[in-house]
């Protein structure tokens, strides 16, 4: 997979990391220090790796499957490559291997986890669940993570494709996990946050000192341990939260429906505005030229009582995918971008004291953060030793 200089058709690289850790040696053909761009600025990005070195990153890197070990995967027919590429990575480890295919059990969208699959969770060490995300099927996906913790360690990948496993996935998550763990260092006694950028984002955040910062750093190589990949954020549930957000993408089934709401990722610049009052969205508020995807974003926002309530807010950790442009599927985006999300807050995980049944993030592009007063992120860009 090549990655293009769209700038200067003579400078083609083959991988994106190198080109990453590059950019700051790009000189002019005089050989003095020209403009540099941002790779996501600059780049026509294809690819950092293929299918099979992510499913192998996957299952050897992030869950550590071990010799011996059985491994339950769950797909569907639409992302069944994708699936299938897991099942043969981890049959590299070990004989034990089984794949569920969705449609093989009932038609989609699914409301339950069918009675096949989950007699068959306990089987398992490591879990995997790598299908489309469909409108109404987040509470079979989070049955199944639940019953899924209590025997094993789970891989969540609702969203994922083919390109997801060529970007995301092969990037190097032994870094992800030594950055995640210093930015959580520096955010766990952190009680006030402020997130800006130029389309009008304009939040203050305050932090229950009771609630926890949950790091994802994409290695799960305990029972019980589980993480979205591809992986590479740190979040907690806010305490309060007041302000006006403006979202470049929306998670759960959104995404897919609607993709990148601004440029330059999208042809189209239609980002959804919505007013934040003591942590609940003003649904009266809430504006997007996309009129159905605003109706749509109502509707779902009153789904439970607490459905348009502030439930996350996240920090990305992947510094690769952080230099690339968006995709528009939030189980990657949001692992490149600051995100705020309504609904259910993780109680498990945070340490928050309420629930929701529904759970939709917000991106945020050009985000500059500080904590406690003190700047460390810059138009997405950390200002902190990367380490």
């Amino acid at each position: 997979y090549n990655t293009v200089l769209d700038q200067d058709p003579g400078l083609v690289c083959q991988a994106t990391t190198q080109l990453v850790r590059r950019r700051k040696e790009i000189k002019g053909t005089d050989g003095r220090q020209s403009l540099i761009y941002s790779p996501r600025e600059v780049f026509v990005v294809y690819g950092m790796g293929t299918l099979d070195e992510g499913a192998k990153n996957a299952v050897e890197v992030c869950m550590g499957v071990k010799p011996g070990e059985h491994v339950l995967i769950v797909t569907d027919r639409s992302q069944f490559e994708v699936g299938d590429a897991i099942r043969r990575a981890a049959l590299n480890v070990t004989q034990h291997v089984k794949l569920f295919v969705l449609e093989d059990y009932g038609e989609r969208p699914m409301a339950v986890l069918p009675e096949e699959i989950e007699r068959a969770v306990p089987w398992a060490n490591v879990t995997f669940w790598a299908a489309e995300s469909r409108k109404g099927e987040l509470p079979m996906r989070r049955s199944f993570r639940l019953l899924a913790t209590k025997y094993a360690r789970h891989a969540h990948m609702p969203g994922v494709t083919k390109l997801l496993m060529e970007q995301g996935m092969c990037s190097d998550y032994r870094r992800i996990s030594s950055f995640t763990k210093k930015l959580e260092n520096i955010l766990k006694d952190v009680r006030k946050l402020e997130i800006r950028n130029p389309a009008g984002t304009e939040l203050l955040i305050e932090l229950n000192p009771e609630w926890r910062w949950k790091p994802c750093d994409g290695i799960y190589h305990e029972k019980g341990q589980w993480g979205n990949l591809p992986e590479g954020e740190i979040f907690t549930a806010p305490y309060k939260v007041e302000g006006h957000l403006v979202a470049d993408e929306l998670g759960d089934w959104f995404s897919k429906k609607y993709g990148i709401l601004t440029r330059p990722e999208s042809e189209r610049d239609t980002p959804v505005h919505i007013d934040i009052v003591d942590s609940r969205a003003d649904i009266e508020s809430i504006e997007c030229e996309i009129k159905e995807l605003e109706r749509d974003l109502k509707e779902y926002l009153q789904t439970d009582e607490n459905s348009n309530r502030a439930g996350e807010i996240a920090l990305p950790t992947n510094l690769e995918l952080m230099e690339m442009p968006l995709v528009g599927i939030l189980l990657q985006d949001e692992k490149a971008r600051v995100h705020l999300a309504f609904g259910n807050p993780y109680p498990k995980e945070t340490g928050a004291d309420w629930v929701s049944k529904t759970h939709v993030d917000c991106i945020i592009k050009n985000a500059t953060v500080w904590v406690d007063g003190k700047k460390i992120l810059e138009d997405d860009r950390y200002l902190i030793e990367m380490g």
